[in-house]
């Protein structure tokens, strides 16, 4: 059975997490020092600033293998991460097999394969912010990477190791995907899998075997528990910032409401403008109304990848007839909003669709006449109420 000690150390004011093996395993890396295939029992992770953008980051990390006297093999990784605040140890034991995960996690870098991050400076500059609390134990920061080091208790083939390479990165998204996150991880994540030396080689380390099975609950476990010690955690915000994510902006919703308003000579339009803005914020903070709009985000997700129950597959492009919940849910926040009379409004939007309302999807076309429409309806009763 592997054994590992973890401590947290510093040097010149710079905290590094010392992994100590029981005996010389090998470690298969993509760390920043000693990467590839190596034969050691020490790792350590440096954190460095969250601008970090050396020249030389294999001497940067050397030098504080140097200044803490680890040995020249020492596999090394870096994070922006807190150090002291996120390392996270954790061990599972599945039908024998007793695996082990070392994590350091932070987010604020999370991107979806494939995709780029047009926002860096921004996150950057929120991280900054929230670092100078950090430190008082109060708000942790948002800019990292995802370091994990899986360590097994048998040894293992070429092809196994990489097998567990595969087994911990899905570990890694599911961690991920179970705390609301929708990215698969970070920019720069590392991983590394440390095996024995010597006895008899495991030749497979999938997700159906019982060593993949301990190991991605050791990670999954290691990179949860990581990411909440630093209240890393999805931030919801309103379902206004959800509606502006898909283009469908505040302004863009006015638009809509203007283009079939009958203009009353009485009634100032930036005075509606401002009452619309007003109510739009104010049911943006409901629950109620926001678990109805979050719903139909939903649904219209799922129907646009054909996963709606009892719907056949291609059907939901149609937006076909048949289909009233998407009608239910809008005529429901509209009377919510304003009654009797908001329903009447969201018919009229239904049927005119001003504006964005018209390219927008089954779902969304109907929960957004039901907003706009019920918003109308209210100030047009205020308005009208205080002329009676």
């Amino acid at each position: 059975m592997a054994v590992v000690d973890v401590n947290i150390v510093l040097t010149d004011g710079i905290p590094v997490a010392v992994i100590k093996l029981k005996e010389r395993m090998e470690i298969l890396s993509s760390a920043v020092m000693n990467h590839g295939s190596v034969v050691s029992d020490t790792i350590m992770i440096m954190e460095v600033s969250k601008r970090y953008d050396s020249k030389d980051p294999l001497g940067d990390i050397d030098k504080v293998r140097k200044d803490l006297g680890l040995p020249e093999d020492t596999v090394g990784f870096m994070t922006a991460a807190e150090i002291e605040y996120v390392t996270s140890l954790k061990g599972t034991e599945f039908e024998g097999m007793h695996s082990y995960a070392v994590v350091t996690a932070g987010l604020g870098n999370r991107v979806i394969a494939g995709d780029v991050i047009y926002d860096m400076e921004e996150r950057l500059d929120r991280s900054a912010e929230k670092e100078k609390v950090i430190r008082a134990g109060k708000k942790l920061g948002k800019i990292g990477t995802i370091n994990i080091i899986g360590i097994s208790p048998a040894p293992l083939t070429e092809a196994a190791k990489v097998n567990a390479f595969i087994v911990m990165t899905e570990a890694k998204t599911a961690a991920l995907n179970s705390l609301g996150h929708e990215e698969t991880g970070t920019t720069s994540d590392a991983i590394a899998i440390v095996s024995p030396t010597e006895g008899k080689r495991e030749v497979y380390c999938g997700t159906g075997t019982s060593l993949g099975i301990s190991l991605a609950r050791s990670v999954k476990e290691a990179v949860r528990d990581s990411l909440i010690k630093r209240t890393d955690l999805p931030e919801v915000g309103t379902f206004l910032d959800q509606l502006e994510k898909m283009g469908i902006t505040e302004e863009r919703m006015w638009d809509a409401a203007m283009k079939i308003y009958y203009p009353n000579p009485d009634w100032d339009t930036a005075e509606l403008k401002e009452m619309f803005h007003s109510l739009l914020t104010i049911y943006s903070k409901d629950i109620n109304a926001s678990s109805l709009v979050q719903g139909a985000i939903e649904l219209e997700r799922l129907g646009n990848k054909d996963m709606i129950c009892a719907m056949p597959r291609g059907m939901f492009a149609t937006d076909p007839i048949h289909l009233i919940a998407d009608e239910i849910l809008g005529m429901q926040l509209s009377q919510y909003i304003a009654g009797t009379r908001g329903v009447f409004e969201f018919h009229r939007f239904d049927r005119h669709k001003p504006g964005i309302i018209g390219e927008l999807g089954p779902f969304m076309d109907d929960i957004i006449c039901g907003l706009v429409g019920g918003i109308m309806s209210s100030i047009y009763t205020r308005l009208f109420d205080g002329e009676i």
